[in-house]
This record gives C-alpha cells, sequence and structure tokens, in this order.
C-alpha cells in the first residue's frame, strides 16, 4: 500500500499535534518543522504509510535528542489500562460470549493512538464498541481458525490497547501465541518493555517485528518476524500501521482496528470511525 497526497497531510498535521504536546522544548519547534517539510519534499512515495511513518519519527527523535519521546506517555497509559483490567475482565467473565466480548475490547483499545490526526475518545469508544455493530465483521471464521491453528502471530500495536490486547490473549488460551512488537521506540506503539510491563511476556512468546516502523512493513521486518508469520495458521493484526506494512502479504491475515481514515476505509469497504474485523487471505 502505497502513500497517497493525502497522507502528507496528515503527516504534518501530526506533527503539528506532537509539537503542541509540553513535552517538546519550544525552541525544538520551528527547526523540527522545517526540518519535516524538507524530508517529505523530498521522500519516496512508492511506500507505505507506516514505513514513511518509520523513517519521519526516526528524524523526529534525532531533532529532539530523544530515543523516546512518548515515553512517559506509554508508561501512563500502561497503567491506566491496568487500573481498569479488573473490570474488563469483569466484563468478559460475566458475558454470553466471553470471546466476542474480549475481541471488541481489544478493538475498542485501538483508539489509543497519539499517531493519527484524528483522536477518538478512548472510554466513550470502549463503552459503545461493546454493543455497536461491527462495519465488516469475519469473527466467527477467525474463532474457528483459531480453535484449529497449531500457531497463532498476534501483531500487537499501541501501549495502553495492549493491556487490552493481553485480555483477549487469556481468552484465546492458546497454547502456542505468537505475540509481536516493535522492536524499538516509535510514537506511542509498544516495544518488549511495554509488554512485559502489563505482562504479556508471560503468556506468549514475545517477539519483535525487527525494525521500528509504526506498524508490520514486511520490507523490513526480521527473519524471525518473517518466519513466524509464514508458519502461522492464523495471524490478528491489530491497527491500520500493520495494515498498511502488510496489505497484500499472502497469508492467514484478520485485521482488528477502528478505521481511523478515509484512505484507509476505501481500501476496505468502510468509513472512518468503523470497527473491523477483516479477514485477507489470498492464498486461498
Amino acid at each position: 500500500m502505497n502513500i497517497t497526497l493525502n497522507c502528507i497531510s496528515c503527516i504534518v498535521n501530526s506533527m503539528q499535534k506532537l509539537l503542541n504536546n509540553s513535552f517538546i522544548p519550544d525552541e525544538a519547534k520551528e527547526p523540527a518543522m522545517r526540518e519535516l517539510l524538507q524530508f517529505l519534499a523530498k521522500a519516496d512515495y512508492r511506500q507505505s504509510p507506516a514505513a514513511l511513518g518509520g523513517e519521519m519519527h526516526r528524524l523526529i527523535r534525532r531533532i529532539l535528542n530523544n530515543p523516546d519521546p512518548y515515553k512517559d506517555v506509554k508508561i501512563k497509559y500502561n497503567n491506566k489500562m491496568l487500573d481498569l483490567y479488573p473490570e474488563f475482565k469483569n466484563m468478559v467473565t460475566t458475558a454470553d460470549d466471553p470471546f466476542n466480548t474480549a475481541m471488541r475490547l481489544a478493538i475498542a483499545g485501538n483508539v489509543i493512538d497519539f499517531g493519527p490526526q484524528n483522536q477518538l475518545d478512548i472510554m466513550g469508544t470502549i463503552n459503545n464498541v461493546i454493543h455497536a455493530p461491527l462495519k465488516i465483521d469475519d469473527s466467527g471464521q477467525l474463532k474457528k481458525d483459531i480453535d484449529s491453528a497449531s500457531t497463532v502471530l498476534y501483531i500487537g500495536d499501541n501501549c495502553g490497547e495492549i493491556v487490552l490486547d493481553k485480555l483477549f490473549v487469556e481468552t484465546i488460551a492458546h497454547p502456542n501465541l505468537f505475540f509481536a512488537v516493535r522492536k524499538s521506540p516509535v510514537i506511542n506503539d509498544a516495544t518488549p518493555d511495554e509488554a512485559r510491563m502489563v505482562g504479556l511476556d508471560s503468556l506468549t512468546h514475545l517477539i519483535t517485528t525487527g525494525d521500528d516502523s509504526p506498524g508490520a512493513v514486511w520490507e523490513t521486518a526480521s527473519d524471525e518476524f518473517k518466519s513466524i508469520f509464514e508458519k502461522a495458521d492464523v495471524i490478528i493484526a491489530k491497527g491500520q500501521g500493520n495494515l498498511e506494512g502488510l496489505m497484500g502479504i499472502r497469508q492467514n491475515i484478520y485485521y482488528m482496528l477502528v478505521v481511523k481514515c478515509g484512505f484507509i476505509g476505501d481500501q476496505i469497504g468502510a468509513q472512518t470511525g468503523d470497527y473491523i474485523v477483516k479477514r485477507f487471505n489470498p492464498v486461498s
């Protein structure tokens, strides 16, 4: 999936939002925006938004001389969701369909994202998605595929959100489940440190995608990630970044996300704000 011109305006607006955060020194804001604009003028647009996002955020970290600008934000949202975890756990264990409820909570968690231009209300979405219809709902087949799978790969996304992924992983209770996070910091995406913070390392085989793009980008993913990806019977990929980086790759993938931009919506037959569980299986 290559970027479009609409992606450029979203990138600039995301940068503006980052610069408006209090942890960015005032004297760094104008130089940072100027470097970003110079970068975008020369960037290769024949790549996915996730790949370009990786390049952009490497630039931002260099400008700020900060290897993890969102570190405090990531810890904050992990802790916030861990505080709410018992309540969410009770919702699942008392539900008529625990799999469906845990899955919906995992989808709702996808709003916890500081990258896109438009921010969605976290708790409002979590409450709404429990009862809202899914615009695209391949969850019935997902459950069947998990039940018959020898190996499951779950590709995570953001901090805070991974607490609800943990709850879904516990509900799936698959004995050979790999959970992939980013190799090193980018925006508020989860890395091994944050995954261990919420206890995913004790429930899964914890791995990384192999790079620091805000999504699993096939071209730059590690050999370890590709090997597990290729042998997995079913793959759950959370969020737009993973969809952007993997769309078109041949494997039994279920994308779970809240649609956050019109371009992605057009690609998958949904609209901004829709909740989806969509299966892409070019192999069959």
